[in-house]
């Protein structure tokens, strides 16, 4: 199922899903799911559509974006969906984070606001951190039209505005400053 859905391979899927395949949710390794794959693949402008279809034909059958606890499904490396999707948001632009944000559950113990703004293990920093880095405007966008918390710093204590200067993005460091006032 996982390499089947990273690559894009609808029919295959289809045919797992078709056998009875519950592995929608099962993690490898790393605890990487189908999803996560998906998240985090940097897919050439044609096939973003397709990971979006893909995305959603998996969120179908059952995949879960939130664990049992209803808190963001990390990997081994303590990244969530949100923060591999905006990782590589700088290839496949918005349109990963954006399936992912609209398919968040609500009436969880966790608020929409809690799971966008949750911090990834190993730097701390939001999606929005990450999609900041990349410079994808209509990714941060989104991010915080979701109700990502603008005050989150990571592990250097660096906000989304420090990032926005540190690499040096002039119109999200436009946008920040206006938003932070």
């Amino acid at each position: 199922m996982h390499k089947a859905a990273a690559l894009l391979k609808f029919a295959e899927v289809d045919a797992l899903l078709a056998a009875g395949s519950k592995d929608v949710n099962t993690g490898d390794v790393l605890d990487q799911t189908p999803l996560t794959l998906l998240a985090r693949n940097h897919y050439d402008n044609e096939d973003v559509p397709k990971a979006v279809a893909m995305i959603e034909k998996l969120l179908a059958a059952g995949a879960a974006l939130v664990d049992e606890e209803g808190k963001m499904k990390r990997d081994k490396y303590g990244d969530s969906l949100l923060h591999l999707a905006a990782m590589a948001s700088g290839r496949n632009g918005p349109a990963v984070i954006k399936a992912l944000v609209d398919a968040l559950p609500t009436g969880g113990p966790y608020t929409k606001v809690q799971l966008v703004s949750a911090r990834c293990k190993n730097f701390g920093n939001t999606a929005l951190h990450w999609a900041t880095l990349n410079g994808n405007v209509e990714a941060c966008r989104l991010l915080i039209e979701a109700g990502t918390r603008l005050d989150r710093l990571n592990r250097q204590k660096e906000s989304i505005l420090d990032y926005a200067n540190k690499y040096e993005h002039v119109k999200l460091k436009a946008k920040y400053e206006g938003l932070m006032k």
